[in-house]
């Protein structure tokens, strides 16, 4: 990411999380802590309030009075939005299309309000919006987190799955939050899946602290855990063409899965989703989640592969 970028979410992350160590801002940024260093220095000479604190349990902070906060957005004006995403298109002229629709996306990623439904403002209209996560406003989310992490808490938390497609009850030990690439996640370990997990937060519901109690193990490390598993929708070497039909195609629209994915609209309301990643086989169980709604297009290698396997459950079943 660009300079400007880490810098935005060195803010965001201490606005949000408080105390935060350089450790972990170079793991989550993945630059050098001589960076994070320069960075911190760079934002106290544009007047950004932050501190220093020492010790074994210091770290970076900033200033309460400091605060950042995304504006609320009325009805009407994410209505103009809407329709604007609808009518700015590459078919109409507008060269960017696809700057209009990241830019949508991350408005509707922050425009939280906790006691408005969002998705109604669409009824009746040719345009959608997806407000899964919108039952608590951010704050209160990442507020819950922070507590349950310092106290041990364990969390419950209706999820919406990608791969099933739908609401699930978890619980989790949340070991640790970060903000990446523009989306809040919370890693930690899942009850249901018997592993470490990331849970991106606006795909969370709701969710309520438990009385159960967990320590985050020793061997935790949040670099290793990142440099293993953070690699779905994140590579840079292999392109994977996907066409998804026209059930799933509002759904896959509504979420970034990659900072570079590109979607084309198709006859018929289906899509075409190109990314660009470092091995298939998520992917491959990611495409087998949406059954016949989504056809592999490139490559041809792994067309085979899930056409192969599709032969092999012909043949059990």
């Amino acid at each position: 990411m660009s300079k400007i970028s880490n810098l935005l979410e060195i803010i965001i992350m201490l606005q949000y999380k408080g105390l935060t160590t350089a450790s972990e801002l170079s793991e989550i940024l993945e630059v050098d802590k001589k960076t994070i260093y320069r960075y911190i220095r760079n934002l106290n000479e544009a007047s950004v309030p932050i501190y220093t604190k020492k010790g074994r349990n210091g770290g970076f902070y900033i200033d309460q009075n400091f605060y950042i906060k995304p504006s609320n957005l009325s009805e009407n004006e994410l209505e103009a939005l809407l329709m604007a995403e609808e009518i700015l298109t590459s078919k109409n002229g507008f060269v960017y299309e696809k700057d209009l629709k990241n830019a949508i996306f991350k408005v509707k990623s922050v425009n939280v309000n906790k006691n408005e439904d969002l998705s109604k403002i669409n009824d009746n209209k040719n345009f959608s919006i997806n407000y899964v996560g919108n039952m608590e406003n951010l704050e209160d989310k990442i507020s819950k987190i922070n507590y349950s992490m310092s106290r041990g808490r364990s969390l419950s938390i209706n999820y919406f799955s990608v791969n099933k497609n739908n609401l699930t009850m978890r619980k989790i030990d949340p070991y640790d939050l970060i903000f990446k690439e523009g989306d809040w996640y919370i890693i930690g370990y899942c009850h249901m899946k018997g592993d470490i997990r990331s849970f991106k937060l606006n795909r969370v519901k709701n969710l309520k602290i438990s009385k159960d109690i967990y320590m985050r193990p020793h061997t935790f490390s949040l670099k290793e855990y990142l440099d293993k598993n953070w690699g779905i929708f994140m590579g840079d070497k292999i392109k994977v063409v996907i066409k998804f039909s026209e059930k799933e195609a509002a759904f896959i629209k509504d979420t970034t899965w990659h900072i570079h994915q590109h979607i084309d609209q198709l006859e018929g309301g289906k899509i075409l989703f190109t990314i660009y990643l470092n091995e298939l086989e998520d992917i491959k169980k990611w495409v087998l989640s949406f059954g016949k709604d989504a056809e592999i297009i490139e490559p041809i290698e792994l067309r085979k592969d899930i056409k192969r396997e599709l032969e092999e459950l012909y043949k059990i079943y």
